[in-house]
């Protein structure tokens, strides 16, 4: 969806809401789930959005410094925005979880671009798609970005 905020929110008021989810620093867990280095989740609708980062503790292996915090829809819509149109131009990976193609142990979820998730980075067998240079710089711009968002809105320590 290109075009203005407003036009975003509307699209958000229309849907049930949106998510947005980072996880950084993949490490694969044998019978244990994976670890993140870090989590930012970004759960919102037309009425605001809340904001998560945990970040894994040093030295720990399960143990995560939690923020959160809140903000409007309008103050993420040009970020959404952003985020949807450079997500829009990107591969995913083929079979979906196949590879991280994009080599950074990252895995990303943006709801309203695609439900069934950009990037799962996983590392076992291989993709049929495979991105440029440009498309992995990219993908690195989105992924700081969350991480910026995650560090600007959640502010407050979670019990």
């Amino acid at each position: 969806m290109r075009g203005s905020g407003e036009e975003l929110i509307d699209h958000i008021t229309n849907m049930s809401g949106f998510q947005v989810v980072l996880r950084e620093g993949i490490v694969q867990g044998g019978f244990a789930g994976p670890t993140f280095n870090q989590v930012v989740e970004i759960n919102g609708d037309a009425n605001g959005a809340m904001i998560s980062q945990s970040t894994l503790k040093p030295e720990s292996k399960n143990d995560y410094h939690t923020k959160s915090g809140a903000t409007s829809s309008e103050d993420l819509s040009k970020d959404l925005e952003w985020l949807k149109e450079k997500l829009e131009n990107l591969p995913t990976e083929k079979p979906t979880g196949s590879q991280d193609i994009y080599g950074l142990k990252t895995s990303l979820l943006f709801v309203s671009v695609c439900p069934e998730g950009c990037s799962e980075g996983s590392s076992e067998g291989g993709s049929e798609v495979q991105p440029s240079p440009d498309q992995k710089k990219s993908f690195k711009e989105v992924v700081d970005k969350i991480k910026n968002l995650g560090e600007q809105h959640a502010l407050t320590v979670a019990a």
